[in-house]
């Protein structure tokens, strides 16, 4: 297999919460050197768990984020434990650098005088705080490429604006139109859509940065909005409102122009989704139902006048969902040409044959977690394996190898800021 594209590249990842880890673990993949820098001070809230130490007890009343804790339970060191950042965080180091000091910025203008690539997701008041201005780093490195994924800019009146995905995407308009249109937005739920586009953007940016790079000789800085980039993935709402004024309204689970649902099936949370675009769906839905004169009635032939009366079909479709297995009547539907799947909860696609068959989900031995099961790479290379290297570090696992190998300290300055507390591998107790 050839060497992968990004050996020999070395990147500062200086990242938190999703959007920014994803970018890097992607950058990890491809082979390059993640080192992220961490502080040991002062906890990231909502990149490693809610919380750097929680009670066990506490665990069952954190919902979903309790459940990222392997059999529940966080363990003496949650902050290694916790899903939301050891998913994103296979084959990359991690040191800590007190940045809010003398030393650490000492520590962290020699990395970036070493690296290739620096990425942050910080507040753009954080960034600017601890120096991830464009003019110094690239002083220290003219070669540096410097990607910053402020969630609405580095400038404009909302620059300063601090949140999560959940709030951005409700700013650009994302929450509204994937609501229900039979209720207010507090129906919505929570998606973070923004964070996974996020990372896929800063990825592309990167690597066109280092094949200017390699053209030129010269570094640059990126600036990834990312509400503006998750707002380039709905253009068909602002094209409709700027063509004709239409803003767009929600639709829940149904389709603006064709019949689409998602209806029960037999058992306990068991439903199926669909959609009916065509006549020659339609025809084969009524046979399906055994209701073949619905094929023949003028009132349903036309595909918008099926759209128009959909309240009235999804009656008759709820009653006839309610009667049948969920898997079975999906390969009926298919069959015959109708797009469909069962809505699978987490297990249900773990069991998947399709998705065991192609080896979706893959081993990694953490050193506080155990082995379990990773979603594995996107792209599959014919010329080139990614990296399945090593699971997600524990804070501050390879401080010495970056301080000693990587920054040239010598063995007493290393020990001198072990000394000093300004590296470690725990945060404080409270």
């Amino acid at each position: 297999m050839a060497r992968l594209p990004l050996e020999g590249v070395r990147v500062a990842d200086l990242t938190v919460v999703w959007a920014g880890p994803l970018a890097t673990k992607l950058l990890a993949d491809l082979g390059a050197e993640v080192i992220r820098v961490e502080s040991k001070d002062r906890f990231p809230s909502s990149t490693k768990g809610l919380a750097p130490y929680l009670p066990k007890e506490l665990v069952p009343r954190l919902g979903y984020l309790g459940g990222a804790y392997p059999d529940h339970d966080p363990g003496e060191r949650p902050f290694n434990r916790h899903a939301m950042y050891n998913v994103h965080g296979p084959n990359k180091l991690s040191c800590t650098m007190e940045l809010d000091t003398p030393a650490g910025q000492e520590a962290f203008e020699r990395l970036i005088a070493v690296s290739d690539v620096m990425v942050e997701n910080n507040a753009v008041r954080v960034g600017e705080r601890l120096g991830f201005g464009w003019e110094r780093l690239s002083r220290i490195n003219p070669r540096l490429i410097l990607v910053r994924m402020p969630p609405l800019g580095l400038d404009g009146p909302y620059a300063n604006a601090v949140g999560f995905g959940a709030h951005f995407e409700a700013l650009a308009g994302v929450t509204y139109i994937r609501g229900y249109p039979e209720a207010d937005p507090t129906r919505s739920s929570d998606t973070f859509h923004m964070d996974d586009a996020s990372g896929h953007a800063v990825l592309f940016a990167v690597l066109a940065a280092l094949l200017h790079r390699r053209k030129t000789g010269r570094g640059q800085f990126i600036e990834v909005p990312q509400a503006e980039n998750l707002m380039q993935q709905m253009g068909e709402a602002f094209l409709d409102y700027s063509m004709n004024r239409r803003a767009a309204e929600p639709h829940g689970n149904t389709h603006p122009y064709f019949v689409q649902g998602c209806y029960p099936c037999r058992g306990e949370d068991q439903w199926v989704v669909l959609t009916v675009e065509t006549d020659a769906q339609w025809d084969a839905m009524t046979a399906i139902l055994g209701r073949p004169d619905w094929a023949r009635d003028p009132a349903w032939r036309n595909a918008l006048e099926r759209r128009r009366r959909q309240d009235e079909l999804d009656g008759r479709l709820t009653a006839f969902f309610r009667g049948t297995e969920r898997d079975a009547i999906v390969r009926t539907l298919q069959d015959a040409g109708i797009p469909a799947a069962p809505v699978y909860r987490e297990a249900d696609v773990f069991a998947d044959p399709h998705f065991r068959a192609r080896r979706f989900f893959r081993p990694l031995t953490h050193p506080e977690t155990g082995t379990h099961l990773y979603p594995a790479h996107i792209p599959k290379y014919s010329a080139m394996e990614l990296r399945w290297a090593r699971a997600a570090p524990t804070l501050g696992q390879d401080n010495e190898y970056v301080y000693r190998t990587v920054l040239g300290y010598r063995e007493e300055e290393y020990r001198a800021l072990e000394r000093d507390g300004l590296v470690g591998t725990a945060y404080p107790q409270a």
